[in-house]
């Protein structure tokens, strides 16, 4: 699997260099944050969508997916030292595909109480509510390869449910757990500018230093059941900082990425987390 819930970056990474990320993110991040309520009324909407032109609209999305540009492809074609704009086009690449986006969220956004009945790429049969979930954040995915008529068909009924069913997301903040405040206050700055993309770009860790120290978050996160708040608080900061740079480049994103995710991270998991990888986490609040 591609995109799975410990590994947060990777998705994040992919979706803040997509052409729509911004709305990419959005998505991705409401759907890790439904109500019960909101579950509920996502399962009606979903029951009132066609099933013959929900299916072919999830045929259109994998289609329209085979045009992106993936991470191995560009490997494969960007030559030894590089051509004019193969930075660029190498941090617009993605690691997966459509179907491991799905996947993720039928996976892991929630739980869904209803019958599995709708066919998702990466997913299998799966729950109405879980396949409007991942349909919305697909849809997204595909665009702008996909066209009007089937993207309206997957994101309907996430539209609908959230037409017909106040409160049918909990506030981002709330889900991120006993240290939900110092995500905020990184989210703050990051808006702010007053964590910028060169500083953030500029902070460099020896080979598989930085892997190490999220592997450890991570490991950390899972013990104390935040796993969700980690890859919820990971979108929210990737989403803060594509907003606050409408105009920046993909690889410029990217190589801020790494030092705002581990700062995002050690504020998440400080109260458990060792002295060592904080430090290590911490390199760009320059109290590493």
């Amino acid at each position: 699997m591609v995109y799975t819930l410990s590994t947060p970056t990777i998705i994040a990474g992919d979706a803040a260099t997509h052409p729509y990320a911004g709305q990419l993110l959005a998505a991705l991040s409401a759907v890790f944050r439904l109500t019960e309520q909101g579950v509920t009324a996502l399962g009606m909407c979903a029951l009132d969508a066609d099933p013959d032109a929900t299916a072919r609209a999830w045929d259109l999305a994998e289609y329209a997916d085979a045009s992106a540009l993936t991470t191995a492809h560009a490997l494969r074609t960007v030559s030894v030292g590089g051509r004019r704009g193969a930075s660029e086009e190498l941090s617009r690449a993605r690691f997966g595909h459509v179907g491991d986006v799905a996947r993720l969220v039928v996976a892991e956004a929630g739980r869904w109480p209803d019958r599995a009945r709708v066919a998702v790429p990466g997913a299998g049969l799966s729950p109405g509510s879980a396949a409007a979930a991942a349909a919305v954040v697909a849809g997204w995915w595909v665009r702008p390869h996909l066209a009007a008529a089937p993207f309206e068909v997957l994101t309907e009924p996430w539209h609908a449910a959230l037409r017909s069913q106040e409160g049918a997301l909990v506030e981002a903040a709330d889900l991120y757990g006993p240290r939900g405040g110092y995500v905020v206050d990184v989210q703050d700055r990051v808006g702010a500018k007053a964590l910028t993309l060169d500083a953030l770009a500029s902070v460099r860790w020896a080979p598989g230093v930085w892997a190490a120290a999220m592997h450890s978050a991570a490991w950390a996160a899972f013990a104390t059941g935040r796993l969700h708040s980690q890859l919820l608080a990971v979108v929210d900061v990737t989403s803060a900082l594509v907003h606050a740079h409408p105009t920046a480049g993909a690889f410029a994103l990217r190589s801020a990425l790494p030092a705002l995710h581990a700062l995002t991270v050690a504020e998440l998991m400080g109260d458990v987390l060792g002295d060592e990888p904080l430090a290590v986490l911490r390199l760009a609040d320059g109290r590493g």
